[in-house]
Formats: C-alpha cells, sequence, structure tokens
C-alpha cells in the first residue's frame, strides 16, 4: 500500500473532518517559506523563473479540498489543472477524502496571503496533472496492484508530454497481505516492483521525485521504495531551518547499494513528504530555464548544487539544494560548485575557526555511510573536531553555506 507519516494522517483527517484551522494553515506557510530561504529561491524568482509552461504529474492518494482551498484559488482561476484521474475507484468512499496529495501540491503552488517575502512557491504557474493510482490508511483491502496503477499513471502522464512527477507516497512493509510486503534489505533499487517501474520510467526519460519516507524512527530506518531506486531523486526531510540535520523520522539509505540515498534533503515541519514537493518545484524552475535537461542532467545538477557535495552520506544525501548553484550550473556545467573543504588530519583533532551555533557533525564508518549525527557550538570562536575510532572520515556542516571533509590518517 501506499504510505505517507501517519502523524501527517491525523492531522488532515481533523482538518478533514472539521474544517480547515488557521494555526493549521500558518504551519503550513511558514514551512514553506522556510524551505524557500533555505534554497535560496530568490535566485529562481529574480530570473521570472516559476515552473511555467511545465507539466507536473502529481501521483498521490487523494485530493480532497484542491477546489475550495484558497491557497490553490489561482490553480482554478487559471485552469492550471489538467487532469484529474482516480485509478482506484474500488476503494471506499471515505479514501476519496484524503487532502494528502492537495496539501503537497500546496508545496509546489501555493499562495499565501501573508507570504510577502515570496509571493507564492516555486512551481505556481505550472500545469497540474493529478492521478490517485493508490488507496491510503483506510482502503478495504490493498495489494501490489498499487504499483501497476503507478506504471499505468505514468503511460498516462507520458501520453500527455508530462515528464516531471512527484509521488510523496511510498511502499515497505503495510500490505494488508503480510506475504506481499518489502523487507529493509529489499530497499536495493530493484528487488521491489514500484523501485522496477519507476526505473525503467526514468531511463525513459521521466523525472521522478519521491519521498523518502518516514521510517527513520521505526526499526525500519531505511527508505522506502521507489525512492531507493538509482534513478529516482529522493527527498528526505531537515529538522532544522539553519542546519543540514536529518530529521529523526526521514529514512536512511540503505549501505549495501553501490550508490548514495538520499538524494537531497529539504526541511519541512511535516514529513518527506512535503520535502519532496520543494524539489519538484526546483526541477520545474531548472526545466522552464532549459526544458532539453534530461533525467540525468537534473539529479547530477541537483546534486552538484548540494550542501555537501562531493562528499554525500546515507543521511542527508547532498545536502541542502542551492539555486544560486543551480543557475550557474544550467550556464556553465563545468562551474565550480562546492563549498566543502577537504583536509588530511595525522592528529586526532582538528580546529574549524567559526563563531557558528550551527555545527552539525556527521562521523562516517566510511566515505558515505554515517554512523552518527550531532550538534554542537563553537566556542570562543573555535570549534574542535575530534576523531572518533572506526571512523576514518568526518563531515562537519557549518550553517548551510560552509562544511569541510575530515580524512583522518
Amino acid at each position: 500500500m501506499a504510505r505517507y507519516s501517519y502523524r501527517v494522517f491525523i492531522s488532515f483527517l481533523i482538518l478533514t473532518i472539521f474544517g480547515c484551522v488557521p494555526e493549521e494553515e500558518r504551519q503550513h506557510e511558514t514551512g514553506y517559506v522556510e524551505s524557500l530561504h533555505m534554497i535560496h529561491a530568490e535566485a529562481f524568482f529574480q530570473e521570472g523563473l516559476r515552473g511555467k509552461g511545465v507539466k507536473i504529474g502529481v501521483l498521490d492518494i487523494g485530493f480532497a479540498g484542491i477546489n475550495s482551498d484558497t491557497s490553490l484559488a489561482h490553480l482554478r482561476t487559471n485552469e492550471q489543472v489538467y487532469l484529474f484521474r482516480d485509478l482506484v475507484p474500488e476503494y471506499p468512499v471515505s479514501a476519496l477524502r484524503y487532502s494528502h496529495g492537495t496539501q503537497v501540491i500546496k508545496y509546489m503552488a501555493g499562495i499565501y496571503p501573508d507570504d510577502t517575502a515570496f509571493e507564492g512557491s516555486l512551481a505556481r504557474d505550472a500545469m497540474y496533472y493529478l492521478i490517485r493510482p493508490a488507496g491510503g490508511a483506510g482502503a478495504k483491502e490493498d495489494s501490489r496492484n498499487d504499483e501497476l496503477n503507478i506504471d499505468t499513471a505514468f503511460m498516462i502522464l507520458d501520453s500527455l508530454g508530462v515528464r516531471l512527477v512527484n509521488m510523496s507516497i511510498g511502499f515497505w512493509n503495510e500490505y494488508t497481505r503480510e506475504n506481499e510486503n518489502y523487507t529493509p534489505e529489499q530497499m536495493d533499487g530493484k528487488s521491489s516492483a514500484i523501485s522496477s517501474i519507476c526505473q525503467k520510467w526514468a531511463e525513459n526519460g521521466m523525472i521522478i521525485v519521491n519521498s523518502a519516507g518516514n521510517t527513520g524512527e521505526y526499526a525500519w530506518r531505511y527508505i522506502w521504495a521507489p525512492a531507493d531506486a538509482e534513478g529516482v531523486i529522493a527527498v528526505g526531510g531537515d529538522r532544522f531551518t539553519n542546519k543540514v540535520f536529518k530529521a529523526s523520522y526521514s529514512g536512511i539509505g540503505n549501505p549495501d547499494v553501490p550508490y548514495v540515498k538520499p538524494d537531497l534533503i529539504a526541511y519541512t515541519p511535516w514529513g518527506t513528504s512535503f520535502s519532496a514537493p520543494i524539489v519538484t518545484g526546483i526541477v520545474a524552475c531548472m526545466l522552464q530555464k532549459d526544458n532539453t535537461l534530461s533525467p540525468g542532467d537534473v539529479l547530477d545538477i541537483l546534486h552538484r548544487s548540494g550542501s555537501l557535495y562531493p562528499y554525500p552520506n546515507n543521511f542527508v544525501g547532498c545536502g541542502i539544494p542551492d539555486a544560486r548553484k543551480i543557475l550557474a550550473l544550467l550556464e556553465n556545467r563545468d562551474s565550480t560548485t562546492s563549498h566543502v573543504k577537504a583536509v588530511k588530519v595525522r592528529d586526532d583533532t582538528f580546529t574549524i575557526y567559526t563563531s557558528s551555533k550551527n555545527i552539525v557533525v556527521f562521523d562516517k564508518t566510511d566515505a558515505t555511510i554515517v554512523r552518527r549525527q550531532t550538534i554542537h557550538e563553537a566556542s570562543d570562536g573555535m570549534f574542535v573536531v575530534k576523531r572518533k575510532r572506526n571512523s576514518p572520515r568526518t563531515t562537519v556542516a557549518v550553517g548551510l553555506d560552509e562544511a569541510w571533509e575530515i580524512f583522518w590518517e
């Protein structure tokens, strides 16, 4: 079954039953505005990039409220929703009431009256194609058919010329039929049907952005499928607005695959369902700027714009994407974008001179696998990094725009 954050589901269920609560709306507005600040979205907006002319497919479990949500009124006024298709009519009426997909779209297209900083989100001018290929909690019966429905959804979108798709849903071990559940070890990009399906479509030109999953607090820990597929852009959640730090709920990448997942992280107070559309909005701006970009081009540019590139890890990927770097890379693919300083250290300590209170240390067991992440503050303008036993490398992120990769010798 397609899944999303349980805590998010409870919040949205309350909204659906009792109506939209102003405080909840304010938190959504604050969340997406903070995310836009972190990625320096103003660089896109100064270039006039808002996803205009870009077709975005949204695959989700329900779009209740899409015709009444005030932050999406412009989509209705300008007739920017070109398709709504329901591929699971056999599910009970209650499943049709889910507003999860609507809330996801607000992180791509929402315009809030109090948002004077950005006056709307990254892809407010895009064209939207909405498909419900899977049910959610409360579905009468779910099976691997949900995954086949997603394949059908891609066929529909492909026939309509849609190349960019947001999926804030995923698959792991919560099927009604337990024998159809996946295992953490199968999150290898090829063992699950849905990951194979999405990899196929990515190789055929579809740019797929998937939330990394809110499985980090469970024994499962790993990102879900299809975020584990190499060609899918997997987006995790950042807990803070001023640090590169994996939220506890955000899934980690499988250490036994030859590539690093997640690809990036973005801030959201609600779960990875709402970090994914931030990156989808970024891609919409990229495609408005250059519609010839392939999925591989997009993934490469996103990686290279990340705050930790070229030293990704399985907690936060390449870190926070940066619109300024993305624009530079679109102008000159060979431009240098990394702010990470690599150093070789023979002692057991290394001193970084900074006054920052936003230091995150990733102790790693090898180049990409994180043992732990910890938060620190500089003292007297200095921060001393200590070598940990069996940690040959350590990444230190200082705020959002500076980082160190320490090779202990």
